[in-house]
């Protein structure tokens, strides 16, 4: 039987201060600048519907001049293959754990 490895992101919850803070130190981006691309993401697809790519996630990374490949392979790594996919699969546990800015 093969083994299911979750996504890190679903382990938010359990980790101890030291997972989280090593899981912190893992992340193509900042805290806060991940929180951002949570909220610019969440805010464009109020006003428009999902075309199952990473448009909106793409523009916020080129304005902020991010490590696009970094960040898009964390993405997709946790289920945001998409811009719905982000809002539905990442920002959820990590609302939970850090809060809605």
């Amino acid at each position: 039987m093969p083994i299911i490895r979750k996504r890190e992101i679903e382990n938010l919850e359990q980790m101890t201060v030291e997972e989280l803070q090593d899981f912190l130190d893992s992340l193509p981006e900042s805290q806060l600048t991940i929180s951002k691309l949570l909220d610019y993401v969440e805010d464009e697809l109020y006003e428009s519907s999902c075309d199952h790519s990473l448009r909106y996630a793409m523009k916020f990374m080129m304005d902020s001049h991010l490590d696009f490949p970094r960040l898009t392979t964390w993405l997709n790594a946790n289920g945001g293959y998409c811009d719905c996919k982000i809002m539905a699969e990442i920002a959820p546990p990590w609302r939970a754990k850090f809060g809605d800015d």
